[in-house]
This record gives C-alpha cells, structure tokens and sequence, in this order.
C-alpha cells in the first residue's frame, strides 16, 4: 500500500494552521513544493470549518479552518490527503481537564473522548460533501490522513469515518496527538485503518493524556519515536521549535526508531519511590504498575467497564475504593498499593509526604494530584500550538 514520506506527513499535519482563517470552501494553497508535487488543495472544493467547543463560539456559531482536502497526483494519482490542524486551549474549551472528560460514541460503535468527537462531528457534513465525489467512484484510492495535538485525535476519527463511509484504504499519520478513546476504540481502530504511523517525541507531555483506562492505536503495537524520553518538555509538542515534529521527522518510515507499546508487568515497592522522576518514562511505568495491580488482583475488567458507564469522577471514585479493597486482600498488595502510591506523589512533586492510612479519602486525592500534574504540563503544551 501506498504511504507518503515523513517529510510529506508532517507538512500534510501542519498545513491546516495555515488555513485556520480561511472562509470554508475558498482554496487553500500549499505553501511546500513538495506537498504540492503529490497532492492538489485547489479542486476539492476548499478549506473545511469546524467548531472548537468553546461556548462562545457554540453560541455564535463561529467556526474556523480546521481541515484541507487534497487530490492525489502522478505517484498518487487517485489518492487524497487530508490534513486536519488541532486547536489550542485559548481558542477552544479545555478539552483535558479531567472533569471536563465524557464518552460519546463513534462511528465504530466504540467509545471515545466526547470532546473530540463533538469537534469531528462540526466538520463531518464538510467532509462529507467534499469527499463523497473524490471516493464514491473511486474505490482503491489511499485516503491519506493526517494532524498533529487534537487535530490527530480528529484525524483518528475521521479515519474510522472514511473507513466505514466509503470502504477506502485509509493510513493515518499522528504526530503528538493524545489518547482518542477506551479500549475498544483503539482495539477496533488498530483493525480497521490499514497503516499507523504515531509519531512523538519521548518527552511530549500530550500523548500521555487522557489517561488510562484511555489508549492509543495501535494497541500492543508500536509508536514512531522522532527523540528519546528524557523527562518532559513542553516545547516537544510544537511543530517548528526544535525538536519541533517539522524538523525531526526525515527519512523513511523504516528508517525512524520504534517504540513498542505493549503493557507490561510492572510491581513497585514503597522504599525505592524516590527513583521516580516527573517524565513520560515513569508515567508509563505507573500505568503498567496500576494495570498489573488491577490485574493481580482480579478486579481489571470490571474497573476497565466502569469507565464505559460512568462519569470520569465517578470512575476515580469507584477506582480509589476498589484499590483500598485489593490492599486489605493480603499483605503483598498492601505493599503493591503501597509501592504505586509512593511513587505516584513523587511523580507529582509531593516527595515529603508520607502514607500512614490506605483509605478510599487518601487513594482518591493521590489520583488527584498525579492527573493535575500531569494535565497541567499538558495543557502548557497545547497552548504552545498555534
């Protein structure tokens, strides 16, 4: 199958900034020879508007560019791109904030951020009428989706939108964006869209959030790594500051380092918490550490379920107590709780504090201060986009 290049993927990503004032349906012009070379923005019938869910703008009905359509031309003849720009937290509701995160469904029965889909959804009907006469006639054309921050999470939907809608090969291309939705989302999109290619720095704070029982696709598969984790940097999320995503994606696809994503057993101990760093590498490793806990215990998929029918704070909730149940199980997961915990609050920066009690109260504001930590760095980073 057909895939453009790295170079070709992160400018087909960033190009949607450019068109964020563009009235809807007037032609965007490509600003890259290169881009221009494999795909025409000029016949498609022009810039695609969305809404970004700030109640200003949903109570004036403004919309802005978020989307360019481009036509595939010699190599790609027969393709089309589209590359969809994210938003950021000055222009749009806080789409990370932990008590803003509700579940909508997508159009592969699965659940998802509602944040996001509320977003795809505004442009839906655009791409619709823009793509219907690119694709119902023609069946074996790659669909070449792209976006960077939300406008990956946007692209991942609309990948599972094209796939279902017209039937096309699809490949998506993500650079930093976050987690679009449970497991089932990403089970299903992994296979469904016919190449992924997530790319992230290893210290861009947004795709660790939203966090799990949240995934990313393809799941138990691999992400592009463009630079290693080294802590976290919000700079990291930018297109063009080095190492912005613009300036580190070269080469060719096999040529740039993988990182599995597979989850993996990991049991902390309390005494060794203060190897804990603020980084993406060790919230991974508290992911893992509450998975395996869960898992250990024989409470994963029920809590994994509660996510699907319940509100985010309640989930924390019925989280924090399941936790102080498994502890009162037996002497190792008071330890294993224990060693999670202890970790956790060095992760956030709380090091002097100490665990005397393992109640639902105490479990519940350690959750609380680890996902404020980390949404916060997140939403610095999203500021950044422009």
């Amino acid at each position: 199958m057909k895939t453009i290049t790295p170079k070709t993927a992160v400018w087909l990503a960033r190009a949607p900034y450019e068109a964020q004032d563009i009235k809807a349906g007037q032609n965007y012009t490509a600003g890259k020879r290169f881009i221009t070379e494999h795909f025409d923005f000029s016949q498609t019938g022009g810039v695609v508007h969305g809404t970004s869910g700030s109640v200003i703008s949903t109570l004036f009905n403004r919309t802005t560019g978020f989307a360019i359509i481009g036509k595939g031309k010699g190599h790609f003849t027969g393709d089309v791109a589209l590359g969809i720009r994210g938003t950021n937290m000055k222009s749009g509701r806080d789409w990370f904030s932990n008590a803003n995160a509700s579940l909508a469904t997508a159009d592969n029965n699965s659940a998802v951020h509602s944040g996001f889909q509320k977003v795809f959804r505004s442009m839906q009907p655009a791409l619709e009428k823009q793509l219907a006469p690119l694709l119902n006639t023609n069946s074996n054309g790659v669909v070449h989706c792209a976006g960077h921050s939300l406008g990956g999470a946007l692209a991942s939907l609309a990948a599972i939108w094209i796939k279902q809608r017209f039937g096309n090969r699809v490949a998506l291309y993500t650079y930093g964006a976050p987690r679009v939705g449970l497991n089932d989302f990403a089970l299903k999109s992994s296979g469904s869209i016919d190449k992924i290619y997530r790319c992230l720095h290893g210290d861009d704070p947004v795709p660790m959030v939203p966090v799990w029982p949240f995934y990313h696709a393809p799941l138990n598969g691999s992400s592009v790594l463009l630079t290693s984790a080294t802590g976290i940097n919000i700079s990291s999320h930018s297109m063009m500051e080095n190492p912005g995503y613009v300036i580190t994606s070269r080469g060719q696809w096999e040529d740039l380092q993988r990182k599995g994503d597979t989850v993996k057993a990991v049991r902390l101990f309390y005494e060794r918490r203060f190897e804990c760093s603020f980084s993406t590498h060790w919230q991974e490793r508290l992911t893992h550490a509450l998975i395996t806990l869960l898992k250990d215990a024989g409470y994963l998929t029920a809590v994994s379920v509660q996510m699907g029918v319940s509100g985010v704070m309640t989930f924390y909730d019925y989280l924090a107590a399941t936790i102080e149940k498994v502890a009162l199980m037996s002497p190792q997961f008071e330890t294993q709780v224990m060693g999670l915990l202890g970790h956790m609050l060095v992760f956030a920066g709380k090091v002097v504090t100490t665990i005397t009690e393992l109640s639902v109260r105490f479990i519940r504001w350690v959750f609380k201060v680890t996902l404020e930590a980390m949404y916060r760095v997140a939403r610095q980073a999203i500021e950044m986009v422009s």
